[in-house]
């Protein structure tokens, strides 16, 4: 926390001119002065335009100053001018309007020292707002992400006193000069008179013993409440429960008929590691409910991505209690294994099974303590990738360049194990593809793809991490990749943001960026030894969707251009493939030497 950010406003405006050397400074410096006059006049804080002008003054700084070291000041100052106004206004809309500022801090300045003020405030919005449940968890974020900070003990504080449930509607305003628009609503809200409800069409999930993914796909995008967790009741001899309420949302027709009804859920009898059971049904006539049974919860994170085929999907990673220290053999991935789902097929009414059994638990006395690093080949089954001039489907290459990297990593590194998000032509959706390394406790995650462009000319490999990007040809290939619009990617980076937000994503993004840097030098260092034009494209970020909620570092390798003919030829050549796969190998045993506590071998 910046103690007395006000105090610091006005000796900064006291400095001498000339060391306000940048147009950043001087907006800010404006700002802060005028912030100065209104703060000492008890009249003009009767009049809400004057707090809702102050705060956008600040708020322009930040949008139009993002890299200023300022920035961060200003978003905390536009969302705390408007946090304060509430005390005078009672108009729930300002801690609605303070929410954003407050938000964009947190995930566009992680390493501010205003971020956990930032981060509890939010807690108090939500509070005062009544909705004791996302106060709840911004509490604990707070708590979490910033146990180094001063505010843990006030959060610790307010959680503490927070009462259960949800608070009567707020009063009405007192009546005051007129307030802003309101932001975007947090709570969701029902569809527009005579409008269709949206549709829950499957639910989906990868289990092991100390992690679970569950995806709720459905037809159309929806706001969403944030997750409830309820406590284990031993006397009801109820585990712990996770749902999620979805207002103006109804059970499809096929997911109704494919799931058993008990009790007025519609049921998923799972049983699989750390996921014991899900269940659907209307909590009400305009609210759909999901609920998870686990056998333990320790952490959880829910956050939502544009559907592949049009559609939406709400994702929940859940982490549980670990039960031992470590890890057991990681098991290869079946010919027929696929998620469990409750997705409409023909035949028979499908009942939920175990379709990839977490692994065994270790035996005392030899505990394997190996690392396991998941190659996932881009693309497949339905979706064939980029396509050549030469008609060469992505989808062919990256599976027989995963399948090279695999055997040369398993001879060179024995104390490796390799495994492969599929070892076949097969379809996996994106958020499988990263669920099923989290399963596997997995040390590394690399996604081998190749690059295309309308422009014939274009070559050269890149190697790219997860983040956020104002790059177009960065956004570009991540919206091919991820299957949406331009469009539609661009207004998604709030996603991208909420998630990279979260400590422990952060952590892995850091971690991932020296991964990438070393496998691109060894991909351009080893193939200029023997091709010519080989173009260093360089170290990108992107919001890559395939690597989001990776519990581990996690690059994506877009290899050469499938669109060039040269590099097309290249691509489809057995000895290219090995050279890639040898140079990507050295890339990542670099990288595992740099942290031997991933390159363990076989304890005794």
């Amino acid at each position: 926390m910046r103690i007395g950010v006000a105090a610091v406003i006005a000796v900064f405006w006291s400095l001498p001119a000339a060391v306000q050397a940048s147009d950043c400074t001087a907006a800010y410096a404006r700002a802060s002065d005028h912030y100065s006059s209104f703060i000492r006049s008890p009249a003009q804080k009767k009049y809400h335009e004057r707090w809702e002008s102050l705060a956008g003054e600040f708020e322009a700084v930040a949008e139009k100053y993002p890299d200023c070291h300022k920035a961060d000041d200003a978003l905390y100052m536009a969302g705390k001018l408007r946090f304060d106004c509430y005390a005078f206004s009672k108009n729930p809309n300002d801690l609605e309007a303070a929410l954003g500022p407050f938000q964009a801090l947190i995930a566009q300045y992680p390493d501010s020292t205003l971020a956990d003020d930032a981060q509890f405030l939010r807690g108090r919005c939500f509070e005062l707002m009544g909705d004791y449940d996302r106060g709840r968890i911004e509490y604990q974020r707070a708590i979490q992400r910033y146990r180094r900070g001063d505010m843990v003990r006030q959060a610790q504080a307010q959680l503490a006193g927070l009462p259960q449930g949800s608070a009567p509607p707020a009063p009405k305003p007192a009546p005051v000069a007129p307030s802003p628009s309101p932001a975007a609503p947090s709570a969701p809200v029902s569809p527009a008179p005579g409008a269709s409800p949206a549709q829950i069409l499957t639910i989906r999930y990868w289990s092991s013993q100390d992690y679970t993914r569950v995806v709720v796909d459905l037809d159309r995008e929806v706001e969403f409440l944030p997750p409830h967790l309820l406590k284990p009741d031993p006397n009801l001899g109820a585990p712990p429960r996770l749902y999620v309420d979805f207002p103006g949302t109804v059970l499809s027709q096929e997911f109704r008929e494919q799931t058993p009804l008990r009790d007025g859920f519609y049921d998923l009898p799972i049983g699989d590691g750390l996921l014991e059971k899900a269940r659907a049904g209307q909590h009400d006539q305009d609210a759909a409910r999901v609920v998870l049974d686990l056998k333990s919860i320790s952490d959880f994170h829910c956050f939502p991505l544009p559907g592949e085929d049009g559609g939406f999907r709400v994702v929940m990673d859940i982490s549980g209690q670990k039960t031992a220290p470590a890890r057991s053999p990681a098991t290869q991935p079946s010919a027929s294994a696929s998620p469990a789902t409750t997705a409409p097929a023909p035949g028979p009414r499908p009942t939920a099974k175990k379709r990839e059994p977490a692994p065994a638990p270790a035996k005392a006395g030899k505990a394997p303590t190996r690392s396991v690093i998941v190659i996932d080949p881009g693309h497949g089954g339905k979706d064939p990738g980029a396509i050549g001039p030469g008609r060469t489907r992505e989808k062919d290459v990256t599976l027989a360049l995963a399948k090279k990297l695999k055997a040369r990593l398993e001879k060179e590194n024995p104390e490796l194990k390799v495994v492969l998000t599929r070892s076949d032509d097969r379809y996996l959706s994106l958020v499988e593809r990263t669920a099923r390394a989290n399963t596997l406790d997995a040390d590394l995650f690399i996604s081998i793809h190749c690059n295309a462009s309308p422009n014939r000319e274009a070559a050269g490999i890149e190697t790219y991490y997860l983040d956020n990007t104002t790059d177009r040809a960065a956004l570009k290939l991540a919206a091919r990749e991820n299957f949406v619009s331009e469009d539609k990617q661009t207004k998604a980076d709030s996603i991208t943001n909420l998630i990279l937000a979260d400590l422990q994503t952060t952590t892995k993004v850091n971690d991932s960026v020296p991964l990438a840097g070393l496998v691109q030098e060894s991909l351009v260092r080893e193939l200029k030894k023997e091709y010519s034009n080989v173009h260093d494209l360089g170290v990108k970020k992107a919001p890559f969707w395939v690597l989001t909620g990776a519990r581990m570092p996690c690059v994506l390798v877009e290899t050469s251009f499938i669109s060039n003919r040269r590099e097309e030829k290249r691509l489809v050549s057995s000895s290219f493939q090995d050279d890639l796969a040898r140079a990507m190998a050295r890339g990542i045993r670099e990288y595992l030497n740099e942290h031997p506590e991933l390159a363990a071998a076989w304890g005794e």
